[in-house]
């Protein structure tokens, strides 16, 4: 092709580098890496082909068409950014006469079109390739998420006369009308990848993966396919230690030259270390769609709401839209929020919930209960520790927090150094046993509040539990996982913002809240993480399980406050 260096895709490369178009810095490092293969082809041996690449970057428009929203119907127009993409993974040759990348790694916020490129991909290879029996698959976590790229090739086939003089769509899968092979999706149980051959294979959503199972799984499977192409294309995620944050490391390697593979292709869109993440400007950096096909008032409206309500919506907007792998231990609720719904002269009334977290062997163990009032909750809390291990760390940090345990009419200190459980159930149910002979004090809380239900976490609780259930307390169990903490969790933060968190100024709690690190799972839900919290955070664990009983108690009474506000 005549002026190839003209194509949009090279222009790109060149608009970057000379920083006509804002981009990050590992994708200027790609655009570098490109321009400089140009010049180096000679003593390395690889070929670019512009006329192979720009009949790959041209099979979108005149074969594909959009189906979704504004664009449906339209054609399949490349932007700048894919153009890139595609005129690299299909432009360049290896010596020895075959594609030079194997593996892609495309990083980009979420609203991008993404999916719907990947999904593009997949037709690509199954037409354009002249492949033997092609085998494509879209892989991730969970089938349905997988099934998301493959609706999109199946609905762009169904409009494509071009497509389906190739390939006819199935429910389930894509196939070729003359000579076998497949397109499919599939989840991550590794027996449904046994015996596959695979030319394309494309991992969504990769940060959400616990392990690289299936990744490696895949890409052994194109051993046979000397032009396969293994696709990683993903938002970031909310676990730092998980496979992406390893594939990245190894990419910025590849660009920073500090690794030679010549397979390997990278194209991170994030925000770089020191970018203010409230300017506008630098959105586009983690965003190149944004001034083209991205509705940049709906990113307005989240980043509106990331900065007025903080805390896991601001996590979910920096990780979300702008690709930064944010701290998990980062305040979750600011100080000065939690302190807006300090009232110390209010008296608890009525009916209330509570959430009981039973420590293991010396640890704490807390009690909240919570009263809806005014559209939120009075919360009271009552905490539990061995002597032996108050003792041991004030001899160590002698201005802990549990110095307050020595103050405080709420805290109760037992002698020992394990859990007395013995004393939970005097305080909660009033039963207690004096020569073998039982006593039920009359101040114990089931006879001096309106309890309602105490939710609890069944581990470390058999025994108590059962004792506790025995005495006529309403314990009910509650779950640790998503599905259970992360409408309760959401609640306390909106009503902790909206001063809704009624409190006397409990510097326990107000301790175990500081200490709270937020994990968020793919779909967005959250809980807090024992496990990356830095310190003890049973109170707030027990303040949650004590709403999330509620909440199941008055679904609409507990619901309103955060339907109207979101």
């Amino acid at each position: 092709m005549q002026n190839w260096t003209e194509h949009p895709a090279h222009q790109y490369a060149v608009d970057v580098t000379l920083g006509r178009v804002i981009a990050p810095a590992y994708v200027i490092k790609a655009c570098d890496r490109y321009l400089n293969d140009l010049d180096r082809m000679d003593e390395t041996g690889l070929e670019f082909r512009p006329k192979t690449a720009a009949a790959y970057c041209a099979f979108f428009p005149k074969a594909l068409r959009h189906y979704k929203s504004q664009f449906a119907g339209k054609p399949f127009e490349l932007l700048p950014w894919q153009q890139f993409a595609i005129w690299n993974l299909f432009g360049w040759y290896g010596a020895d006469g075959f594609r030079r990348f194997h593996y892609a790694l495309i990083l980009i916020s979420r609203k991008n079109g993404k999916t719907t490129l990947a999904a593009g991909i997949g037709l690509l290879l199954m037409v354009m390739d002249g492949e033997g029996a092609p085998e494509a698959y879209y892989a991730a976590t969970k089938r349905d998420q997988a099934r998301i790229a493959f609706q999109d090739a199946y609905h762009m086939t169904q409009a494509s006369n071009v497509v389906k003089t190739y390939l006819k769509a199935r429910k389930h899968d894509i196939t070729p009308k003359k000579g076998g092979g497949r397109l499919a999706y599939l989840g991550s149980n590794h027996d449904s990848m046994d015996g596959l051959n695979t030319h394309f294979a494309c991992i969504d959503e990769y940060h959400a993966h616990p392990n690289d199972h299936v990744f490696n799984v895949l890409k052994s499977s194109q051993g046979q396919r000397p032009n396969a192409l293994h696709l990683t294309i993903t938002t970031e995620g909310f676990n730092p230690d998980g496979p992406l944050k390893h594939l990245k490391k190894y990419c910025r390697n590849v660009l920073d030259g500090h690794v030679q593979d010549e397979a390997q292709f990278a194209l991170m869109y994030e925000l770089d270390e020191d970018d203010d993440w409230t300017d506008e400007a630098n959105w586009v950096k983690a965003n190149p769609s944004l001034h083209d096909a991205m509705n940049l008032d709906e990113m307005r409206r989240e980043f509106n709401q990331a900065v007025n309500q903080g805390g896991s919506k601001e996590v979910e907007f920096k990780t979300k839209r702008l690709n930064l792998q944010v701290n998990a231990a980062s305040t979750w609720i600011p100080g000065e929020v939690w302190t807006s719904g300090e009232m110390p002269e209010i008296v608890a009334s009525g009916d209330c919930w509570a959430g009981l977290d039973l420590a293991s062997v010396s640890d704490m163990t807390a009690l909240v209960l919570a009263y809806p009032m005014d559209g939120g909750y009075l919360l009271k809390g009552h905490y539990w520790l061995p002597s032996d291990t108050v003792k041991n760390t004030l001899e160590k940090e002698p201005n802990h927090i549990y110095q307050h345990f020595l103050e405080l009419p709420n805290c109760h200190i037992t002698d020992g150094n394990v859990t007395d459980y013995a004393s939970i159930r005097r305080q909660v149910s009033g039963v207690h046993y004096v020569d073998g002979v039982q006593n039920v004090d009359s101040n114990c809380l089931m006879m001096t509040e309106n309890l309602q239900k105490i939710a609890f976490d069944r581990y470390n609780s058999t025994q108590i539990a059962i004792n506790l259930v025995d005495d006529g307390v309403p314990l009910v169990p509650f779950g640790q996982g998503f599905v259970s903490m992360s409408a309760p969790t959401k609640q306390f933060e909106l009503l902790c913002r909206q001063g809704k968190i009624y409190h006397d100024g409990d510097p326990i709690l107000r301790w175990a809240l500081s200490n709270v690190a937020i994990r968020t799972d793919p779909a967005g839900n959250i809980k807090v993480d024992k496990e990356r919290s830095e310190g003890k955070i049973d109170p707030i664990v027990a303040a949650i399980m004590a709403i999330g009983e509620h909440m199941k108690a008055k679904p609409d009474e507990a619901y309103e406050l955060e339907i109207i506000s979101l």
